[in-house]
């Protein structure tokens, strides 16, 4: 069983998820752990079992996860020596938080829960448990100026900013903290 080994999964399209992604992925190492970054794309392959923590992230698009997202969930699930048992028993030793990037411009986090949930349900099907959900507000460079500015969270033009980068890092740092008691983390520089 690995030991310390953390991962960190992203998709992006304007940037805004891999701004996340780089300050979970420092955070992770600052405290410590072994931590890989990916970029999803047609290629990428993942054995989650060969990590202790996993962030998985990506924007969100009309209520889910972008193409590239879905079809790496899908292919990923269906790899080599996976097999999907009755009642998902969870694997030790192994944990992940879904994340994602969102305008929110609608009904807000609501528009952001259906894409987390769905894939913590990916991961918990293979036995991984989803310890928490992250979400982070960020422009939506797409729509109309008015989403981004008169939109449930109001001004959003420079989201995600220093400030949700900093709270990220510190909901990273106490997933840490609560969970270097469960999983095989190391020794970990809380």
């Amino acid at each position: 069983m690995p030991e310390g080994k953390a991962l960190v999964l992203f998709w992006t399209k304007n940037g805004n998820t891999e701004k996340v992604a780089r300050r979970i992925f420092d955070t992770l190492q600052k405290a410590g752990m072994d931590v890989s970054i990916s970029r999803i794309n047609k290629e990428l392959e993942v054995e989650y079992l060969d990590y202790n923590l996993i962030f998985l992230g990506a924007p969100v698009y009309e209520n889910l996860s972008p193409k590239p997202v879905l079809n790496f969930l899908h292919r990923n699930r269906r790899r080599d020596g996976v097999e999907l048992i009755p009642s998902a028993p969870e694997v030790p030793g192994v944990a992940a938080v879904p994340y994602c990037t969102y305008g929110g411009g609608h009904t807000g986090y609501n528009e952001a829960e259906p894409m987390l949930k769905h894939i913590g349900q990916y991961l918990e099907h293979e036995g991984i448990r989803v310890v928490d959900y992250l979400a982070v507000v960020g422009v939506f460079p797409e729509a109309d100026e008015s989403y981004n500015t008169d939109g449930r969270f109001g001004e959003i033009r420079q989201k995600p900013d220093e400030h949700d980068l900093i709270e990220v890092e510190g909901r990273v740092r106490g997933y840490l903290h609560q969970l270097h008691r469960v999983l095989p983390l190391g020794d970990l520089k809380l």
